[in-house]
C-alpha cells in the first residue's frame, strides 16, 4: 500500500516567507526606544515576587529548626538550649536560640526555609530587594543572626574614584592635561 502525502502549498515552498515570519519580532522591536540604565548609579527595583537576601527576626523565632531541616543543601546552622523560666507562676521549659547562621555562598534562594517556618508572621523571609552580594572574600558571605536581623538594604554605590590625569604622548612629545 502506497501512502500519499498532501502536496505542499506554494507558500510553503518559499523560505523567504518563513524567514520574515521568524524576523517579525525582531523587526517590530528594532524601531522601539531602547531601555538602558547606567547600572551602578541607577538601579532597577526587582518585582514583588523577587526572592532576595534573607531577613531574620530573633523575636519571632521559636527555635523549631524546621527551616534547617527543609534546606536541601544544609546551609542553615542552628544551636538551641533548653531553659527553665517562670511564666505566670509556673515553671516552663523554653527553647533559647544560641546560634542561627546561614552560609549564603552556597544558597540557591529556593525559599523552602521560608515555607517551612510555622510562625505567623514568618521569622525568616526572603522578600528583601537585595540582589547584590558580590564580595572579594568568601567568608563575607557567612552571616550570623545579628547580621541577618539588622540587614541593611543593599550596598550603596559611592561612585568611581577620581582618576588622575594620565600624561599622553603624541608623536614623540608629552602633552599635559
Amino acid at each position: 500500500m502506497q501512502v500519499e502525502y498532501p502536496k505542499p502549498k506554494w507558500s510553503e515552498r518559499f523560505l523567504v516567507l518563513d524567514m520574515l515570519e521568524g524576523l517579525k519580532t525582531t523587526l517590530r522591536e528594532l524601531f522601539r526606544p531602547k531601555v538602558t540604565i547606567r547600572y551602578p548609579e541607577e538601579r532597577l527595583d526587582p518585582a514583588n515576587r523577587f526572592r532576595g537576601m534573607f531577613r531574620f527576626s530573633f523575636d519571632r523565632c521559636i527555635a523549631c529548626k524546621l527551616c534547617a531541616v527543609a534546606c536541601p543543601i544544609d546551609i542553615i546552622y542552628i544551636d538551641v538550649h533548653d531553659e527553665q523560666r517562670e511564666v505566670d507562676g509556673k515553671m516552663k521549659k523554653l527553647k533559647v536560640l544560641d546560634r542561627y547562621d546561614i552560609d549564603v555562598k552556597r544558597c540557591m534562594f529556593c525559599s523552602l526555609c521560608e515555607e517551612a517556618c510555622p510562625t505567623k508572621p514568618k521569622s525568616i523571609w526572603l522578600t528583601t530587594k537585595t540582589y547584590e552580594l558580590a564580595t572579594y572574600d568568601r567568608n563575607d558571605l557567612y552571616f550570623n543572626m545579628q547580621q541577618l536581623e539588622y540587614w541593611d538594604d543593599r550596598p550603596r554605590y559611592d561612585g568611581l574614584p577620581e582618576e588622575e590625569a594620565i600624561p599622553q604622548i603624541e608623536s614623540g612629545r608629552l602633552i599635559e592635561g
